[in-house]
């Protein structure tokens, strides 16, 4: 069975040992940093470029083999040295580039059942204008913007006054209180 590829950028250590491979070898392994970085990702722009790069070094060995110890095979020398200078320094900017967190695109863990869920704020075609003084429950808060005729308030019934829940509470504590005394002795 194969493993499932690890989610996130390297760590420095290996940042470092893959550009050191690149550099250290003159350029001629400088496709392993966009392999491992295929490897691990497996998008197509990755794998794309470990092609390019891998194609890149095959040229380079190929440049190599034809001009050989022959000092007047120009051409071939210079391609050659283009392509060390590409892939000692360019596959590793390449990799440093496409290893960032920003690129990697780390999702956000998945929010844990039974906790609140973050809801998107709505959006609103107009600000609605707010009164300045406080408006009763009864009425609808005054626009400029209102062309409409208001409904003439209806009259609310009497309803205990907001005083007597804390009442309540006063009592409900007075009296576990007193039970937790009595329970206590």
């Amino acid at each position: 069975m194969v493993p499932a590829p690890a989610k996130g950028p390297f760590g420095a250590g290996a940042r470092v040992l893959l550009c050191l491979v690149a550099v250290l070898t003159g350029g001629v392994l400088g496709f392993v940093p966009a392999v491992a970085l295929a490897a691990r990702r497996r998008r197509r722009a990755d794998v794309l470029g470990a092609v390019v790069v891998g194609a890149l070094a095959v040229l380079l060995v190929a440049c190599a083999v034809i001009a050989g110890g022959d000092k007047h095979a120009t051409v071939a020398n210079g391609t050659g040295q283009a392509l060390v200078g590409v892939l000692m320094l360019g596959a590793p900017v390449h990799f440093l580039l496409m290893d960032r967190r920003q690129v990697w695109g780390a999702p956000s863990p998945a929010p844990l059942p039974g906790y609140w869920q973050p809801v998107p704020a709505p959006v609103y075609q107009q600000p609605v204008p707010r009164p300045a003084g406080p408006v009763p429950m009864y009425q609808q808060p005054q626009t400029q913007t209102q062309t409409q005729p208001q409904p003439q308030p209806q009259p609310q019934p009497q309803t205990q006054p907001a005083a007597a829940p804390l009442d309540e509470l006063q009592q409900l504590g007075e009296l576990l209180r007193r039970q937790a005394e009595d329970g206590g002795r």
